[in-house]
């Protein structure tokens, strides 16, 4: 009887149709070599039987229905009319057809049927990078599968795609990012890296089991040919948060967090703090996941990898045995890392890392909650920066604007507060739409911020757990601008909306929700 490898033992399986490695890779129509890769990734079931190979020809053929999914059923010219829709006004090697893949799954795509399904997704990529989309986002429904793509932080509908298509779309997808094709009962992640118009993008791609099948959402990088810098325009930092923050990632240790919900640019912020860092001079260590940006020199990165049982939990304490001077930690996700995180922040090093947090005083408060220690929480923050991503208002059709009292009032006494005063002249805007954004009136990011600096002053109200309210309050008077002040500052500017900024930031942010009553204040 077989025997099955299972880790370094076997076990035994039983007689059945079995075919040879050779045999196998013509029954799928691929290489040895890729039949090889297969097995590694778990797409396709093997045997062990000495040194030889063996696998059932009921597993290849569940294999290749798998792969291949009703993909006989989908309507060749219906799928080749929505990708030409989207690559209509596609400018010259900017069209779906310009999409290069890093690396395609060998013999696919084959029948007619399953190129019109590649050919639909690399038309989907291609319009996500035009239109400088950040997501793409494919949502099954009881009839069709909604497209939509995240501009500027909001989604937009695509296109509906017919029911017959969504699986073979999906599955498209998934041999491109190397996924398992059998597992659609569970949430998988995966990737892919493609090329367009001699640029390199990632695909960061995420599914999801729903009721009518699988979501998936694909998230799109671009592999910048620069480190992004604190001084870049398009971070939208003002001269004196700046300046703060420039000197405060100086220091020779301390912790330093970045805050904010996921996709506000956080990272990027972190990445170019490190960046104005970066010397010879220093040990730079950075514990990622994924690795988003590779630094090249005088950086050693390290990538999570949570199947393989290196989490951030042991990379955060195997640092310490490598003579690090600064180090970046992706995410303080959990007690344990938090508690190494200032650990190493109070014995000589340099520390930032990110937190999903609504505020300054929030991610005080989250820690907090977490169970870090408020007198090791005092003893090792020396910076903490919450942000938020606004849309900009349109530069082609940007026109004059008053907002009105009813919005425009709450938000100056916010701002107030927070340490802004609104001048006596704003040069309020708003965009009447026009081609340049769709009509939607807002092109384009920028970011506001909070830079709190930690004085002697909110280190005792740290260790005293003091409301969130009595720290920003202790910060505003220590020079930090809320977010709600360095919005209305922007708005004022005629950068962005009074209606973002009311959008983006409810009027509970200020503080920490119930941080008052726990701390009997």
């Amino acid at each position: 009887m077989p025997k099955r490898a299972v880790g370094n033992r076997e076990a035994a399986v039983p007689n059945e149709d079995m075919v040879s490695l050779d045999e196998a890779a013509g029954v799928l129509g691929v290489s040895r070599s890729t039949l090889q890769r297969m097995l590694k990734q778990g797409n396709v079931r093997g045997f062990r039987v000495g040194r030889q190979w063996r696998f059932r020809r009921a597993d290849l053929d569940k294999f290749g229905r798998m792969s291949h999914p009703s993909a006989a059923g989908v309507n060749v010219r219906e799928l080749e009319a929505l990708a030409g829709s989207l690559n209509k006004h596609a400018p010259e090697g900017k069209a779906g057809k310009d999409v290069q893949f890093e690396s395609s799954p060998a013999g696919f795509p084959g029948a007619e049927e399953e190129t019109a399904v590649d050919n639909l997704l690399k038309a989907l990529l291609a319009a996500g990078v035009r239109d400088g989309a950040s997501d793409i986002h494919l949502d099954p429904a009881r009839d069709i599968t909604n497209i939509r793509l995240r501009l500027d932080g909001v989604l937009h509908p695509v296109m509906e795609l017919p029911r017959s298509a969504h699986k073979p779309l999906i599955v498209s997808i998934k041999q491109h990012a190397e996924m398992a094709l059998d597992q659609d009962q569970t949430a998988q992640d995966g990737r892919f890296r493609f090329t367009l118009d001699g640029v390199e993008h990632d695909a960061r791609i995420a599914t999801l089991p729903v009721v009518y099948g699988e979501s998936v959402v694909m998230r799109l990088l671009v592999q910048a040919a620069e480190l992004p810098t604190l001084e870049s325009p398009a971070l939208g930092m003002n001269p004196t948060d700046l300046e703060r923050v420039k000197r405060l990632v100086h220091l020779p240790c301390g912790l330093v967090l970045v805050a904010g919900p996921s996709g506000c640019g956080k990272t990027t912020l972190l990445y170019a703090a490190l960046n104005h860092v970066l010397s010879p001079e220093i040990k730079t260590i950075s514990i990622e996941d994924p690795v988003e940006f590779a630094f090249g020199h005088w950086a050693t990165q390290a990538a999570v990898n949570v199947k393989a049982g290196f989490t951030f939990e042991q990379a955060a304490r195997a640092v310490a045995r490598h003579d690090p001077d600064v180090i970046l930690i992706g995410d303080l996700r959990t007690l344990p890392v938090a508690d190494t995180a200032t650990r190493l922040a109070m014995t000589g090093h340099l520390v930032m890392s990110v937190l999903h947090a609504s505020s300054a005083t929030g991610a005080i408060w989250r820690l907090l909650e977490m169970g870090v220690e408020p007198f090791a929480l005092a003893e090792s923050l020396i910076c903490l920066v919450s942000m938020r991503l606004v849309r900009k208002v349109c530069a082609e059709c940007g026109a004059p604007d008053q907002p009105s009292y009813s919005v425009l009032s709450p938000l100056v006494e916010r701002a107030k507060i927070g340490g802004y005063e609104l001048p006596d002249s704003p040069r309020f805007m708003r965009g009447a739409g026009c081609s340049a954004c769709r009509n939607r009136c807002l092109h384009g990011r920028t970011a506001i911020y909070e830079v709190m600096e930690v004085t002697p002053e909110i280190k005792r109200l740290i260790g005293a757990r003091a409301s969130a309210e009595a720290i920003r309050d202790a910060a505003v008077r220590a020079g930090m601008t809320t977010l709600a002040a360095d919005g209305l500052r922007k708005a004022a500017e005629g950068i962005t909306t009074i209606a973002e900024i009311a959008r983006l930031l409810p009027t509970d942010l200020d503080a920490a929700p119930g941080a008052a009553e726990r701390a009997g204040t």
